[in-house]
C-alpha cells in the first residue's frame, strides 16, 4: 500500500474533487493499491474496504483520527480522537465472507456482504426503501424486484444485518457540558477524503510559495520531503 503523499496526494484530490463519496473511496484505494483494479476494489465487502481506508489513513496522515461534532442536546462543541489501527483491526476481526440462513421452508439461501459497487447501483432508486430492497436482493443474488418479498422471509433481514455489521462504525462521546452520550456514525471514506482535501490544499500553498520564491517546478517541490519543504518555507519567513 502506497501512502497518499506528494504527487499521489494531489492526484487523489484532483480525481475526487467532483466525484461522489462512493467513487472517492475507490479512487483513493486504487491510487494506494495499484496492483488492484477499480473493479476489484469496488467489489470488496464494505467492512474490508473500510479497514483498508483506515490503514491508508494510518500510513498517509498518522495513526490518530481527530474529528469534531456538536452535542445534539445542548449544542456543545465536541472533539474526539480515534486510533486508526485499532479500528482497522476491529473491522478485520469482524470480517464475514458470507453466511447461510434458512427460510420458512428450510431452503438454504446464500448471502454475501454488500460492496461499494452494490451501493453505487442504488443511487438511482427513488427512495430509501427501494434502495434497501435492491441491496437485499443483490446480497441474496435475487432479482431486484424481489427485494420486498425477500424481506418477509424469516431471518433474512437479521442475517443481512449480521453479515454487514462490519460495514458500520459508530463511536460514543460523552458531552462535557450536559453529560449526555452522543452516538456518532463514523465513515472512514469521508474522513480520509477530508484529510486528503486539507493536505492537498496545504501542499499547493507550499508549492505556490516556493515556486514564486525560487522558480522551482511543481514536480520538483512535491518530490521534496515535508521536512525539506518546511525548512525552505522557514527561510522565506525569516
Amino acid at each position: 500500500m502506497r501512502a497518499l503523499i506528494g504527487d499521489l496526494l494531489l492526484t487523489a484530490w484532483e480525481r475526487g474533487a467532483h466525484a461522489h463519496d462512493l467513487d472517492r473511496a475507490v479512487t483513493m484505494l486504487a491510487l494506494a493499491l495499484p496492483a488492484s483494479s477499480r473493479e476489484q476494489l469496488a467489489a470488496l465487502p464494505l467492512g474490508e474496504r473500510n479497514a483498508l481506508l483506515l490503514r491508508l489513513h494510518e500510513i498517509s496522515f498518522g495513526p490518530r483520527l481527530r474529528g469534531f461534532a456538536s452535542c445534539s442536546q445542548c449544542g456543545e462543541p465536541l472533539e474526539f480522537a480515534l486510533a486508526a489501527g485499532a479500528l482497522a483491526e476491529h473491522l478485520e476481526d469482524r470480517r464475514v465472507q458470507g453466511t447461510r440462513q434458512g427460510d420458512a421452508d428450510e431452503a438454504a439461501i446464500h448471502m454475501r456482504p454488500v460492496s461499494t459497487r452494490d451501493l453505487l447501483t442504488t443511487l438511482d432508486e427513488p427512495d430509501v426503501a427501494q434502495a434497501q430492497d435492491r441491496l437485499l436482493a443483490l446480497s441474496l443474488g435475487a432479482e431486484p424486484v424481489a427485494g420486498a418479498t425477500l424481506r418477509t422471509r424469516p431471518g433474512v433481514v437479521e442475517a443481512f444485518e449480521r453479515i454487514n455489521a462490519a460495514a458500520e462504525l459508530t463511536c460514543s462521546i460523552a458531552c462535557p457540558a450536559c453529560t449526555s452520550a452522543e452516538i456518532l456514525d463514523f465513515d472512514p471514506a469521508r474522513f480520509l477524503w477530508l484529510e486528503v482535501r486539507h493536505a492537498a490544499r496545504r501542499l499547493m500553498d507550499e508549492v505556490d510559495a516556493l515556486a514564486g520564491a525560487y522558480g522551482w517546478s511543481e514536480r520538483a517541490i512535491i518530490r521534496m520531503s515535508p521536512q525539506r519543504r518546511g525548512a525552505y518555507l522557514e527561510m522565506l519567513d525569516a
